[in-house]
C-alpha cells in the first residue's frame, strides 16, 4: 500500500511518465486503490453507447461503446467489465484495433496503445444480462452500485462522472426512455432507432434506459413538464397518476425553494414497473418505481398514502442529493440516503397537514432503525468499504432510517437556518461533482458553535445504540445511558421525560451529554415515562413499576406522541424479554379497540401479529378470535383492513381460518383489494392442502392484468403440498437465472419456509445460507437481506436457530457485511434461544 501511495503521489506531482499498475488493481471488482488511481489519471470522461435490443427475451443484446478521456501521459487503462472475454468482440484505441488482456473482471489496455492528451477507446461487445432486467415485453437497466460493468465496459465508480450519449435500436412497437430527451427517432428495416441527447455529468450507477411496451401520460403545470410511463391496465389505478403528478411537482417546488437551485437536469420523467426490485431508483430523467408502491388500492391506509408521498419526495430529493452532488465512494452512500429521507419527511408535512408528523417520524425512522440496531448485526451509519463489489451490503435500515434520526439531532444542535445555509453552500461548491461526509461536516461545523465533528464521530462512526434507564434517587431524576459495545461512550441527545405521581404530571427536558444526567425534582414521581416527545433514540429500559402502569394504562395517554413513544418502549422491553408475550398481547388487545389514530393503530396490529407467533394453544386461539372480532367492528376502517391482513398470515385456529375462507370465497369486503385476496388465496392453499388446486385456480381466474398473472404463476408454485415438487422448486432457486425477479423470488422462498412448514423446511436453511455469497454477487443491493429474511422469517424453532448458529460457527472468516445480514434476519431466533442475563419479565 505504501508503494502504491508513493507511485500515485509521483504521478500527481508529474515526476514519472507512466504509473506502474499496482498488483491490487488486478483483484475482482473495483478496489478503492484502483478507483483513487483512475480518478487522478483519467480526465474529461465521456461515453457514447449503442445497444441493439431484440424483441425476444432470450436473444442477446449487442452493444458498442466509445470511451473518451484525456491523460497527461500514456497509461495502462483498466476498464471494468464483469463478463467473459468471449463477449468482447473488438477493441480499438484511437481508431486502431489493439490487443488487450482480460483479467478478473477487467479489460486492460497496454500503455503503448494510448497517447498523451485525448484518447478514444472503442469496444464492440455483447451486453451482460444481469442488470438488463429483461422481461417478455420490456427491459430496464438498474446499475447501482457497481452494475454498469455487468452491461458495458466502463470506469464503474461514482467519482468518475461522465457525459453519456445513447442510441438504442428497438422493436418498432416499443417506447424508450433514458436520462435525457429524445433527439431523434427513425425507422430502419422495421426497427426503431432512438437517439438521446447528451447527459449532464453522471456517475455510472445513475445512467439508465428503459425500453418496451409502455403507456405514456404527460403532465405540465406551467412550471414543470414531465411524463409517466407505465404498464398498468386497471383504469382506477391509472387515474392515480393525477395525485402522483401533483406530489412530484410539489417535491420539485419544495426542493427548488429550499436549495435555491432550479431542477438541475434536462428532464424529469418516471417509469412505473411491475416486479421492480426497489421502491424507487433516482436515475435523472428516468426515475424507476415499483408498481405496488405507486398504484394503491381503492381504500389505501394512511401509512400507504404517506409511504407513496415519501417515496416520491425521496427520489426527487436525490436529484440534488446524490445526483447533482454524489458521494466519492460508496462508504458514504448513506449521505445521499440521509438527505433523501430527511427532506422527504419535510416535503410531506405540508402535503398531509392533519398528520402528527413527529409521531410519523418515530414510526418510520426510529422503528425501522431499531429493527437492525437491536440485533447482533448492527452497523455504524458509515461503514468501511474496500471494494465496490461489496457496496450493496452497506445498504439497510441504519443508513436509510437511523441516519435521518441523527440528521435531525444535528439540525437541532446547530439550528435550522444555519443548517440550510450550509446545505446551500455544499450544493453550490460540489455541483456536478463528488463530495464526502467530511466535506459537509467541515461546512456545517463552520456555521455552528457546537462540536459537530465530535457529534459525528459518535452518531455516524459508531455502531449500536445506548440502553437508557431512569430512576429517582433522593430528589433527583437520574438518567443513565450505557453503550452495550463500548464502556464510557456517550450518545449526545435530548428528549423529554414525563413524571407522574400523587395526581401530578410534569415534563422535564433531558440533555444527555455524559453517561449520567441528574435533574432536580419538585416532587417524587411513581411513574417515569421516557421520551414522550419522541426525540430520543435508543432502548429505553422501563422499571417494573412503570412497565406495569403502562401495560394497564397506555391507551389512556391522551398525547398521541407520548402514547406512541410509550408503546415503542413497551415493544422494546418485550423484545428484550422483560415482558411476557401473553402479557403484552393482552395489553395490546385491551387498548386497540379504542385507538383512533390510524398510524398508531397500524403499528399496534403489527405488534399483535408478532405476539401471535409466540402464543400457543388456547392462548393463541383466543387471541385470534379477538382479532377477528375487532376486524369486524373497529371504528377505523383501515384498522379493520390491517387486522384482516394480520390474520391472513397468522391465523392457525380452525374457526378463524374458516372465517377467512368464507371471506375469500365471497370477496365482498370492499376494504380488501385484489392483492389482499391473492395473498389470502396463497395462505388458504397452505391451510387446505386438499383444496389448493381449486383455490389457486379460482383466484387465478379473478386476475386479468397480464403482469400480475405472471407474478401469480411464479409465486403460486410454492403452494403445492407435494413435497417433491417443493424440493424441486427450492433447488431451482439455486440457479441465478431463476432468481431474476427478486421480489417474486423472495415471496417463493418465504412460502417454502412458511411457519406452517417449519419442521419440513429446516432442511432449506443451510443450502440457502451456503449460496448467500452467490446471491449477493448476482443479485441487487437489497436481495441478500431479503433472501435471508424470506428464509428465516417463518422459523422460530431451536432446530432452526442451531442451523444458523452452526453455519456461522463453521465460517469464522465469513465476510462481516454479509454476516450482518444473517444476524439481522436471525434476530427472532437468537432472541428466543440465546441465553439472556435478564429474567425479570413482567407478567399480569
Amino acid at each position: 500500500m505504501k508503494t502504491f501511495i508513493f507511485i500515485l503521489l509521483m504521478c500527481v506531482a508529474g515526476y514519472c511518465k507512466a504509473a506502474v499498475l499496482p498488483e491490487e488493481f488486478c483483484s475482482e471488482g473495483v478496489s478503492q486503490e484502483l478507483a483513487e488511481w483512475r480518478k487522478q489519471t483519467f480526465k474529461a470522461l465521456k461515453y457514447d453507447l449503442f445497444f441493439s435490443i431484440p424483441e425476444a427475451k432470450s436473444a442477446s443484446v449487442e452493444g458498442k461503446i466509445q470511451v473518451h478521456f484525456e491523460v497527461e501521459q500514456p497509461q495502462t487503462t483498466v476498464l471494468d467489465f464483469r463478463e467473459t472475454k468471449e463477449k468482447v468482440h473488438r477493441v480499438a484505441v484511437n481508431g486502431v484495433e489493439t490487443s488487450y488482456s482480460f483479467e478478473k473482471e477487467h479489460l486492460i489496455l497496454p500503455e503503448s496503445a494510448l497517447q498523451k492528451g485525448a484518447n478514444v477507446v472503442e469496444v464492440v461487445f455483447t451486453a451482460g444480462n444481469q442488470s438488463l432486467n429483461r422481461n417478455e415485453e420490456f427491459l430496464y437497466t438498474l446499475l447501482v452500485p457497481d452494475r454498469a460493468r455487468t452491461v458495458f465496459p466502463c470506469f464503474d465508480q461514482p467519482s468518475m462522472k461522465a457525459n453519456f450519449r445513447l442510441q438504442l435500436e428497438i422493436p418498432s412497437a416499443w417506447k424508450a426512455v433514458s436520462n435525457t430527451y429524445i433527439q431523434q427517432e427513425e425507422m430502419k428495416n422495421d426497427r426503431k432507432i432512438v437517439t438521446f441527447g447528451e447527459t449532464e455529468p453522471l456517475s455510472t450507477y445513475l445512467f439508465s434506459f428503459v425500453a418496451g411496451k409502455l403507456e405514456q401520460k404527460a403532465y405540465n403545470d406551467g412550471r414543470h413538464a414531465f411524463s409517466a410511463f407505465y404498464r398498468e391496465t386497471d383504469p382506477k389505478k391509472v387515474a392515480q397518476l393525477t395525485d402522483i403528478f401533483g406530489q412530484v411537482a410539489a417535491s420539485l417546488d419544495w426542493l427548488e425553494a429550499y436549495t435555491g437551485i432550479p431542477y438541475p437536469f434536462a428532464k424529469y420523467d418516471f417509469i412505473i414497473l411491475p416486479g421492480f426490485q426497489y421502491g424507487g431508483m433516482e436515475h435523472t430523467g428516468a426515475t424507476l418505481y415499483n408498481d405496488t408502491q405507486m398504484f394503491l388500492s381503492e381504500h389505501p391506509t394512511l401509512d400507504e398514502q404517506l409511504s407513496r408521498a415519501k417515496l416520491i419526495a425521496h427520489e426527487t430529493a436525490h436529484m440534488w442529493f446524490g445526483d447533482l452532488v454524489t458521494m466519492r465512494w460508496f462508504d458514504d452512500v448513506w449521505t445521499k440516503e440521509v438527505f433523501a429521507n430527511h427532506f422527504a419527511a419535510c416535503i410531506c408535512e405540508p402535503l398531509f397537514p392533519k398528520v402528527n408528523h413527529r409521531l410519523n417520524r418515530m414510526k418510520v425512522f426510529n422503528n425501522a432503525a431499531l429493527s437492525e440496531d437491536r440485533t447482533a448485526g448492527s452497523t455504524s451509519i458509515r461503514q468501511p468499504l474496500d471494494n465496490l463489489n461489496r457496496a450493496g451490503l452497506v445498504y439497510g435500515q441504519i443508513i436509510y432510517n437511523k441516519a435521518p434520526v441523527m440528521m435531525e439531532k444535528m439540525v437541532e444542535i446547530m439550528g435550522e437556518e444555519a443548517f440550510r445555509e450550509g446545505i446551500r453552500e455544499y450544493l453550490k461548491r460540489y455541483s456536478y461533482n463528488n463530495a464526502t461526509w467530511d466535506n459537509l461536516v467541515q461546512i456545517l461545523d463552520s456555521l455552528s458553535t457546537a462540536d459537530l465533528k465530535l457529534f459525528s464521530e459518535v452518531w455516524v462512526n459508531q455502531k449500536g445504540m445506548p440502553d437508557i434507564e431512569l430512576s429517582v434517587e433522593g430528589q433527583q431524576l437520574v438518567v443513565k445511558q450505557q453503550d452495550p459495545y463500548r464502556r464510557g461512550l456517550c450518545w449526545p441527545q435530548r428528549f423529554e421525560v414525563t413524571l407522574m405521581g400523587d395526581g401530578r404530571e410534569e415534563k422535564v427536558e433531558v440533555n444527555l451529554e455524559k453517561e449520567v444526567c441528574s435533574i432536580p425534582l419538585s416532587f417524587t414521581p411513581d411513574v417515569l415515562l421516557p421520551n414522550t416527545d419522541g426525540r430520543g433514540y435508543g432502548r429505553f429500559l422501563l422499571s417494573a413499576t412503570t412497565s406495569a402502569w403502562l401495560l394497564d394504562n397506555w391507551w389512556k395517554l391522551t398525547d398521541e406522541t407520548a402514547r406512541y413513544a410509550s408503546l415503542m418502549n413497551l415493544q422494546e422491553n418485550y423484545l428484550a424479554r422483560k415482558i411476557e408475550a401473553k402479557t403484552w398481547n393482552a395489553a395490546l388487545l385491551e387498548g386497540l379497540p379504542t385507538e383512533e389514530n390510524a398510524l398508531i393503530a397500524s403499528s399496534l396490529t403489527g405488534f399483535v401479529g408478532g405476539c401471535l407467533l409466540e402464543l400457543q394453544g388456547e392462548d393463541r386461539a383466543s387471541a385470534e378470535e379477538k382479532v377477528w372480532e375487532m376486524s369486524r367492528n373497529h371504528p377505523l376502517p383501515t384498522c379493520r383492513m390491517q387486522l384482516l391482513r394480520t390474520l391472513m398470515t397468522r391465523a392457525t385456529s380452525p374457526r378463524v381460518t374458516k372465517h377467512l375462507y368464507n371471506l375469500w370465497e365471497e370477496q365482498d369486503n370492499e376494504l380488501l383489494n385484489e392483492r389482499d385476496y391473492t395473498t389470502l388465496a396463497y395462505e388458504l392453499a397452505l391451510r387446505y392442502p386438499q383444496q389448493y388446486k381449486e383455490i389457486l385456480a379460482t383466484q387465478r381466474g379473478r386476475i386479468s392484468d397480464p403482469d400480475r398473472l405472471r407474478q401469480f404463476d411464479f409465486i403460486s408454485r410454492a403452494l403445492t403440498p407435494d413435497t417433491e415438487e417443493l424440493d424441486k422448486l427450492f433447488r431451482s432457486l439455486m440457479d441465478k437465472d431463476n432468481r431474476r425477479i427478486e421480489p417474486w423470488t423472495s415471496a417463493v422462498l418465504s412460502y417454502l419456509n412458511h411457519p406452517l412448514r417449519e419442521e419440513f423446511s429446516i432442511k432449506y436453511i443451510r443450502p440457502s445460507l451456503d449460496i448467500l455469497q452467490e446471491v449477493q454477487r448476482t443479485g441487487d443491493i437489497f436481495f441478500p437481506r431479503n433472501w435471508v429474511g424470506a428464509l428465516l422469517s417463518g422459523h422460530r424453532s431451536y432446530e432452526a436457530y442451531r442451523e444458523v448458529a452452526a453455519f456461522l460457527d463453521s465460517h469464522p472468516n465469513y465476510p462481516q457485511l454479509l454476516k450482518n445480514k444473517i444476524l439481522q434476519a436471525a434476530y427472532p431466533l437468537y432472541r428466543l434461544h440465546q441465553p439472556t442475563v435478564s429474567t425479570d419479565s413482567v407478567s399480569r
